[in-house]
């Protein structure tokens, strides 16, 4: 037994050399991961509160939800009404102008028209007045006009 006695002794004071060494480290680490595990509980908690903080303003936002709905489609209604409503005031102003506008025109062309047909008249009577004109000053003409005269002056005298 005696030659086990000694390995054990050994054997047993390298553990205890080891826990020794060894026992700061590791109960380091196990505060430090005990405090890890106690924040991220805490952590988790709040994350928790704050989640359910945040359904309650869904569910009540939720819950609101489609009345606001309704209230923004009637807000919706009454704008398309005013906005249909100001185009057909738009529409009826902007008929009655271009009625007005019309007949104004319907006028000024009435009046150009009936400036146009009496300076095309006094056109065509001062052409004509003017080549009556032109003829009567012609020396040619006067010769068949006097020609004729004469002649009809001389059978007339021959015939009695």
């Amino acid at each position: 037994m005696e030659h086990l006695l000694w390995p054990a002794l050994n054997l047993t004071g390298l553990l205890v050399f080891i826990f020794v060494k060894t026992k700061a480290p590791f109960m380091n680490f196990v505060k430090g991961r005990r405090t890890e595990i106690f924040d991220s509980f805490n952590r988790s908690k709040v994350q928790i509160e704050e989640a359910a903080r945040r359904r309650k303003a869904a569910e009540s936002r939720f819950a609101t939800l489609d009345s606001e709905r309704k209230k923004i489609e009637q807000e919706w209604k009454e704008r398309e009404g005013e906005q249909i409503a100001a185009i057909q005031d738009g529409s009826r102003r902007i008929i009655a102008q271009m009625k007005v506008e019309a007949e104004q025109n319907k006028k000024g062309l009435e009046e150009s028209t009936r400036k146009a047909i009496q300076i095309h008249f006094k056109k065509t009577v001062l052409n004509s007045a003017e080549q009556k004109i032109i003829q009567s000053l012609n020396p040619e003409s006067h010769k068949k006009v006097n020609e004729r005269l004469i002649g009809d002056l001389n059978r007339g005298a021959s015939a009695s």
